[in-house]
């Protein structure tokens, strides 16, 4: 009977939500809401309108061996390219070195991104996909060819371990820097 007293609150906190949406009709924030009530820091990931993923992204950054040299469990669902700088001037930081070369998903893409990265002397700056007139700034086809290979077998290897669920994010050190970002860990 403890057990059911304890989870009263978030019955209440459940009723108020669905009530305020299904029968007032109101928006509720997913801040609002709860989608676990066994595991309250559950959040909602929505990959565009494709899917949505319950979980939290996780930002990795991963060096030229796939060492992971930094990671970040973030709250909520950020925009993918608002985590691109932040994650590059922490390994930065951390290890005291500018990587050569960087390779992320096409979420990450930005020309501000870009330009961030130039500017921290980063050579080779590849992401998968790019927006608007942006393109990838690269010493060759044949790096941004070899960049891209690198980042989606790293990108395969996360998903294997997180049970498939894998959006992109990083950066790293050494020849190779990939920005690879996890979605719905569990």
């Amino acid at each position: 009977m403890n057990y059911l007293e304890k989870l009263l609150p978030l019955m209440r906190q459940v009723y108020d939500f669905t009530y305020r949406h299904e029968i007032k009709k109101e928006r509720v924030d997913n801040e609002d809401k709860i989608f676990s009530i066994y595991e309250l820091h559950t959040d909602i990931i929505v990959k565009g309108i494709r899917e949505m993923k319950f979980g939290h992204k996780v930002n990795f950054a991963t060096g030229k061996s796939n060492l992971v040299l930094a990671v970040d469990v973030l709250k909520g669902n950020p925009e993918d390219s608002s985590l691109f700088q932040p994650m590059l001037a922490k390994v930065i930081d951390k290890y005291g070195i500018v990587p050569r070369d960087s390779a992320t998903d096409g979420g990450f893409a930005s020309l501000a991104n870009l330009q961030d990265a130039q500017n921290k002397g980063i050579m080779n700056i590849v992401f998968n996909k790019t927006v608007g007139r942006m393109h990838n700034i690269t010493s060759s086809l044949h790096m941004e060819t070899r960049l891209k290979k690198w980042r989606s077998a790293l990108k395969q290897s996360y998903q294997m371990l997180s049970g498939g669920s894998i959006c992109a994010a990083a950066t790293g050190r050494a020849s190779l820097i990939l920005s690879k970002k996890c979605c719905g860990v569990r």
